[in-house]
């Protein structure tokens, strides 16, 4: 790490330390802690505390209070954590020993009150509420590059894909292409959908099997790297896509084009998702949007918020925030990741090596991706 990359993560420590004692204020609580992994990385500005991949919880935490910021884990876990995750930053350690259950003590010792917050089940402690994850929406602008640079190396690593699929290979062989070309990245698959011709359509959330492509082929994943979760969907296509497969293409990009540049800062989530409805009905298919969510904001988690009829009216779009939109129609999809600026909202998740299709909305211009044709 060069000294100004250092510096930059030490002034988003204390951004972020900032917003949490403002928190801890607000709840009239001294202190919290964070052990869950998307909170873990959040507040380490990218660390990572797994052991367990499909595990929410981590093996580290830290704790804030009003003048504090400590790492609190077992021997087992301190030397990695140090030496790999939260370098740069400007935290206390205390160390507890693995074979003893010690962590509640530890974080009551350290803080010197039981007056604490945590986002996991500790007994005799307070449990941490949902709203914490708000002051984590809107992004710094380290994360914001951070972001940029998962949506590259995902984005190229799903084209790479797309140029070797071939005819005969199974959904999983097709799995195991994306799990290899991102872990290779250090980036971990968080979720993997492979489904191919028939089980495109029969299924929203298709799980990968063992069935061959003949024609068609949808992948999808959700990467994760320094807790950004990053969503993003193509599909692969041997020979010509049917008239029907292309008229519903054409209707998803538009329906989704028209998403992507609604969702600006200081406009309702809600607002943006009965707009949005309202696109399927113009655009020849009303009932589509029932069913599957359509996606929302995204930042540590997959989804933050998922646009319903039912958001709050207080669930409004941020400068500086993340959007991963999914609508589809039966048999096609459109998905990828989105940033909040001041100016306009960027695709992250584009490669101009895909090909991709130009929309017209009202005179505005955004690219969607095509069905890849071999």
């Amino acid at each position: 790490m060069t000294q100004g990359s250092e510096m930059e993560k030490g002034r988003e420590f204390e951004e972020k330390l900032a917003r949490t004692r403002g928190y801890l204020e607000e709840k009239a609580l001294d202190g919290i802690y964070l052990k869950r992994r998307c909170n873990f990385a959040w507040i380490t500005c990218g660390g990572d505390n797994r052991i367990v991949d499909h595990s929410e919880d981590g093996w580290s935490g830290v704790l804030v209070t009003k003048d504090r910021a400590v790492l609190i884990t077992d021997n087992t876990e301190m030397p990695r954590i140090i030496d790999e995750e939260v370098k740069g930053l400007h935290l206390e350690t205390y160390e507890y020993s693995w074979y003893k259950s010690e962590l509640k003590d530890s974080i009551v010792k350290v803080c010197g009150s039981d007056n604490v917050a945590c986002d996991i089940e500790l007994p005799g402690l307070k449990r941490l509420q949902q709203d914490f994850d708000r002051i984590q929406y809107q992004l710094t602008h380290p994360e914001l590059d951070r972001f940029r640079e998962l949506g590259s190396v995902t984005t190229q690593a799903f084209t790479k894909i797309g140029g070797e699929i071939e005819l005969g290979m199974t959904e999983l062989d097709v799995a195991s292409m994306v799990s290899f070309e991102l872990m290779k990245e250090n980036i971990q698959p968080q979720l993997i959908l492979i489904a191919c011709d028939n089980r495109i359509s029969d299924y929203r959330h298709p799980i990968p099997t063992m069935q061959k492509i003949e024609r068609y082929v949808m992948y999808v994943t959700v990467a994760v790297k320094w807790g950004l979760n990053l969503s993003i969907t193509r599909f692969v296509h041997f020979g010509e896509p049917s008239d029907e497969l292309k008229r519903k293409h054409d209707a998803i990009i538009n329906i989704d084009a028209r998403l992507i540049l609604n969702t600006r800062p200081g406009r309702k989530i809600v607002d943006i998702f009965r707009q949005h409805r309202g696109n399927f009905m113009k655009f020849g298919y009303p009932d589509e949007w029932r069913k599957l969510h359509q996606g929302g904001s995204a930042s540590y988690r997959i989804r933050d918020v998922k646009a319903t009829l039912d958001t709050l009216d207080t669930e409004i779009v941020m400068l500086n925030q993340a959007y991963a939109w999914n609508p589809s129609i039966t048999g096609i999809k459109s998905e990828d990741t989105i940033l909040i600026l001041e100016d306009k909202n960027e695709i992250i998740s584009e490669d101009q090596n895909w090909p991709l299709v130009e929309v017209d909305v009202d005179g505005m211009k955004i690219r969607r991706p095509d069905i890849l044709i071999k």
